[in-house]
């Protein structure tokens, strides 16, 4: 979240998060938690991975895996492609498909390095789209509008130099910019949606702050109250022996009250 510290409500730990979080830790990612704990974010500590992180991590491992294996198959049936070339290829897809575990703890300079990767490795193209995925979740749009604009830019030319054998040109750059504005559309949804979730709950823990305090004021205000009347009642009370005691002054032989009697 950006803004100026001032701006902002500071972050609370987890156990005190608002009922909008009430869910399961597990169900919840990591980077929520992390901004979530302030002790967590002052000392440094990488969040660690939740349930969910693991199951979304795999599935994104697998998902390049599964598109670097079609690109095999791919690359095996091109023509244009050279037999070295494609060995070459599947090294770099293989280790671009490993990569994707590192997307957490660097998701701009993984995103950054995949561009050129992307480039010269067919197989590494479903890393490439994870890497800018995580990018467009993880960071602001201005550095997911160079990465992804860089993305699209290079895909009229690598299509130039390693063309497709069944599909036309221009339906294969056409194609690949539409995917890349997907993906960088989906990323900044499910970033605008975390935003969301985080303002709610500031917004939330602010209300609940609120009533706290005007609760106190109204307690405070109660006890001013019967402050200022037990002062009233007590300064009347000496005004009284005030005016009792100079009328004793003033008459020393007079007598004393007589108490009633039990027959008057």
């Amino acid at each position: 979240m950006s803004g100026d510290d001032a701006g902002q409500a500071s972050p609370v730990p987890a156990e005190e998060t608002p009922a909008l979080f009430t869910g399961p830790r597990w169900f919840i990612p990591s980077a929520l938690l992390h901004e979530l704990d302030p002790d967590a974010a002052r000392a440094g500590r990488r969040p660690r991975r939740t349930a969910r992180d693991w199951v979304v991590d795999f599935s994104c491992f697998l998902l390049a895996v599964v598109v670097g294996v079609t690109a095999v198959e791919a690359l095996t049936d091109n023509p244009h492609v050279p037999h070295g070339l494609a060995v070459v290829d599947q090294v770099i897809g293989a280790l671009s498909c490993a990569t994707v575990w590192l997307r957490r703890r660097w998701p701009l300079g993984l995103a950054v390095a995949m561009t050129p990767v992307t480039f010269v490795s067919d197989t590494a193209g479903g890393a490439g789209v994870i890497a800018l995925f995580t990018l467009a979740v993880h960071r602001p749009f201005r550095y997911v509008a160079w990465v992804g604009g860089v993305n699209a830019a290079l895909a009229p030319l690598y299509y130039w130099i390693r063309p497709d054998a069944d599909i036309p040109y221009l339906v294969s750059v056409l194609f690949a910019v539409l995917l890349t504005v997907a993906i960088v559309g989906w990323g900044m949804f499910v970033r605008a949606k975390r935003q969301l979730l985080l303002s709610l709950r500031d917004r939330a823990r602010r209300a609940e702050t609120e009533a706290q305090l005007r609760a106190e004021q109204a307690q405070r205000l109660a006890r001013e109250a019967i402050a200022r009347e037990m002062h009233d009642v007590l300064a009347h009370r000496l005004t009284l022996l005030s005016v009792h005691a100079g009328a004793l002054e003033f008459r020393p032989d007079a007598p004393r009250p007589r108490r009633p009697g039990p027959r008057e």
